[in-house]
């Protein structure tokens, strides 16, 4: 059983994420197989990160009008692993965080995370709920496995997150809660989830469950 650990670090804002970013990566008791950073600067990206085995920077080819951090694609894509976990490149992985994988019988594994000062635990919910619910259900930095997003890779929406996990229902995966907080969410005014336009968000997800009603 094999892990990557990906992010997109994508502008000025988030090349300074790196440091603390990657050092969370050398702390995890499980080290991943491959880490993947995704940048639209190679040479100011390497000035910030932990270098350490398995980690390679590459350039971002997707071209993007919505969301800068769909450039994970990219990352993902020169990934060989069975799992993926996708870590935003301003949150930080907890040391145990990849630790449960190699025995979860499961296609997502859902992280508990830590916003501020409070723990908000995953919770099990089923394929229909993650379908039905218009709002996410399941926390970005949740490791999947390499054929769900292979179905359905991250699209350049504003609500990229749940949508990714919404296609993933639909494709058949399998959802299981951590039993822990696995990564904090770091604050830092400048968070896309903070600073998005909510009216178009919902449109968004208004239009997409449509389309899938018709299907």
């Amino acid at each position: 059983m094999s892990i990557a650990v990906v992010t997109a670090a994508i502008g000025p804002t988030y090349h300074r994420f790196l440091d603390p970013w990657s050092q969370a990566i050398q702390r995890l008791d499980r080290t991943p197989d491959e880490i993947i950073i995704v940048t639209d600067d190679v040479e100011e990206a390497e000035m910030w990160v932990h270098w350490q085995p398995g980690l390679r920077l590459i350039e971002a080819t997707t071209k993007y009008v919505n969301h800068p951090q769909v450039c994970v694609n990219d990352a993902i894509a020169a990934t060989t692993t069975d799992w993926v976990c996708k870590m935003d490149v301003d949150d930080e992985l907890y040391r145990h965080a990849l630790d449960p994988l190699a025995e979860v019988d499961a296609d997502v594994y859902m992280f508990g995370i830590r916003l501020n000062e409070v723990n908000l635990p995953a919770r099990h919910v089923t394929r229909g709920e993650v379908l039905r619910t218009p709002h996410n259900l399941v926390f970005s930095g949740s490791p999947f496995r390499r054929w769900v997003w292979e179905h359905s890779p991250y699209q350049d929406m504003i609500c990229e997150d749940w949508r990714f996990w919404v296609d993933a229902a639909r494709n058949g995966a399998r959802f299981l809660a951590s039993p822990t907080i696995d990564y904090r969410y770091v604050i830092h005014g400048s968070n896309i989830s903070l600073n998005t336009d909510q009216p178009r968000w919902e449109n968004e997800v208004r239009r997409y469950q449509d389309q899938l009603r018709r299907v």
